[in-house]
């Protein structure tokens, strides 16, 4: 037997060495072409707000003039502050100690071979790749441990591998590691791995106890979200409610108490030092107006749906994860409702907050670390399947689970992450085909712009006082002559030329009936000159203050103007700089 065994951990050393091997040099290969970073760079938003910690801590003491010139400005994430001499960062520093080996390792290295040992240079981004995959290999591999307490091995890893190429873990642990969910998933697995442990002892264990004291603090540290998951340990398991008393009783413990709480506060000391730092505070609330505004009225059915980022839209291997939760609670196993309560509670703590897309997403990604407890119901599913005594059918939702893989990786590779608007399924439907996944004619397309997405970024001022659909439309005001709208080559819109342009919106005067404001499009050559321009007053439209008027312009496209040379352009145009209010605003080319 402990022969068995000890083949079985060289088994899995090799085989988790080899998808370590595949997973860095997908990731080198999503991540970087001709040797230069993808687009806006490995460190670029919010990925740097993450690791500035590192370089600022030992490289640059905290003292924001040494820093590269104007950096906060290049990776638009963190803010050096040269009035106050302060690094403002409104993520917290887990990320930042996880990776803190790989950096003073890849710092070392860039000092003894001159390899401009700044923390930004090309050889930090290359070596920045190799983290997150360590740490997505890592918790893959505590996640087979973990799951092998209760599927056989073809389930287990069957699990692993779905969950790996058909999620959005793939992404976030090959394309965006430097953003918190795989280190999160990570942490997530190895808790779960912990407890099982744990409580597999006939007598608690306080150094395991103590383990998995500073695993869950390292996750909340790591995202403060996270903090849901420390009822798993009550919970996993827990069969009824004098399960769930003894192990709170265990906790209570003063000796493991304790623990927990001085391990907590070790934990979270350096980021109460920093809070201290940036605000003279040990507890600081760092995201500023951002927060949960829709905690009475969660955006649920777009964050499950929506082409702007929907979980099981872009990540239908999801449902089979609910769907074995709800398999769970029907065979009245253990953990099936402790799967749907988490799921449900993240989904509502997500569509809470006040971005519930989660800006330049790909799928819903606050769900991507909780796969590691979803995939007892993945799991499950996967057992319901091989044992189908109907071939054709077990065969047919075989190869639905490597459907939902492929269709998921083609979308990483071809970086078809969406930006447009919440239910804007042109715009899906151009990522499809240009993923190669399914062909659409586009003889017909339909720009919108719902003012819900701030990746859209006009010149304009985003409200949530007043909108003619969901929560936001846009604000103009004396700050604003000129609010782009819309601005394309006059090629690759439609699979042929465009006969036809109509431009519809809907305006809230807001201040008085008049606005002044002229509706603009203009088809421009490379040199600007508009060989097509066509204005549209406002006013002509009869509009009301306090009252959303919808205004609209059509207009026919010659053929000739179908040329790469010329570009169309439609936008608003404040003459007298009033305030006024925009939402809504549809495109049709045809």
């Amino acid at each position: 037997m402990k022969a068995l065994v000890n083949k079985r951990i060289l088994a899995d050393l090799l085989l988790f060495t080899a998808v370590f091997a595949v997973c860095l040099a997908l990731a080198f290969r999503l991540t970087f072409k001709d040797g230069k970073a993808v687009g806006t760079g490995v460190f670029a938003s919010d990925r740097s707000i993450y690791y500035v910690y590192l370089p600022a801590t030992f490289i640059y003491g905290w003292d924001v003039n040494k820093f590269p010139h104007h950096c906060d400005t290049l990776y638009k994430g963190f803010i050096l502050d040269y009035k106050t001499g302060k690094i403002v960062n409104k993520m917290t520093c887990g990320v930042a100690i996880l990776w803190t080996p790989f950096f003073l390792a890849t710092h070392a290295i860039a000092k003894s071979f001159d390899l401009q040992p700044d923390g930004f240079s090309d050889f930090y981004q290359h070596m920045a790749v190799i983290p997150p995959v360590f740490f997505l290999v890592l918790g893959l591999f505590f996640l087979t441990r973990f799951l092998q307490n209760y599927f056989p091995r073809l389930i287990v890893y069957g699990s692993a591998l779905f969950i790996l190429t058909g999620t959005n873990l793939y992404y976030y642990g090959l394309f965006e590691g430097l953003m918190s969910h795989v280190h999160s998933f990570f942490l997530f697995a190895l808790y779960l791995f912990l407890i099982k442990k744990f409580f597999a002892k006939e007598k608690p264990s306080l150094p395991g106890f103590a383990l998995i004291s500073v695993v869950v603090s390292m996750a909340i540290l790591v995202r403060p979200t996270n903090l849901i998951i420390l009822p798993w340990f009550f919970l996993m398991d827990a069969t009824g409610a004098k399960k769930i008393g003894c192990r709170i009783r265990i906790f209570l413990k003063p000796q493991f108490l304790l623990t927990f709480f001085v391990l907590c506060f070790l934990v979270f000391l350096p980021q109460l030092i920093y809070w201290k730092y940036v605000s003279g505070s040990f507890l600081h609330y760092s995201y500023g107006p951002e927060g949960f505004f829709y905690w009475k009225n969660p955006v649920i059915l777009p964050l499950f749906f929506s082409p702007l980022n929907g979980l099981f839209l872009y990540n239908p291997m999801v449902l089979f994860f609910v769907a074995g939760s709800l398999l769970m609670i029907i065979k009245r196993k253990a953990n099936g409702l402790l799967l749907l309560v988490t799921f449900a509670l993240v989904a509502y703590i997500s569509g809470s907050w006040h971005m519930w897309f989660f800006g330049g997403s790909f799928g819903s990604r606050p769900f991507v670390e909780y796969y590691a407890l979803l995939s007892l119901g993945f799991g499950t599913i996967l057992t319901e399947i091989v044992r189908l005594r109907n071939l054709f059918v077990r065969y047919m939702v075989v190869l639905l689970l490597i459907g939902f893989s492929y269709y998921n990786l083609l979308l990483i590779h071809h970086s078809c992450w969406y930006t447009g608007s919440v239910w804007d399924w042109d715009m899906y439907e151009s990522r499809l085909d240009q993923a190669g996944i399914l062909n659409f004619s586009k003889e017909s397309y339909t720009f919108i712009n719902d003012f819900e997405n701030d990746s859209f970024e006009p010149a304009v001022v985003r409200t949530s006082l007043l909108s003619h659909s969901r929560n936001f439309s846009a604000m103009l005001d004396n700050r604003f002559e000129f609010c782009g709208i819309y601005s394309h080559s006059m090629t690759g819109i439609l699979a042929g030329n465009i006969r036809n342009v109509t431009a519809q919106m809907w305006i809230d005067p807001y201040v008085s009936d008049s606005t002044n404001a002229f509706l603009v499009a203009s088809i421009e050559d490379d040199k600007h000159f508009p060989w097509l321009y066509k204005l549209v007053p406002l006013n002509s439209f009869q509009t009301k203050a306090r009252r959303w008027n919808e205004v609209n312009m059509s207009f026919a496209v010659p053929l000739w103007l179908n040329d790469p040379g010329f570009r169309l352009k439609i936008y608003l145009r404040n003459t007298r700089k009033r305030t006024f209010l925009v939402d809504d605003i549809r495109i049709r080319f045809e």
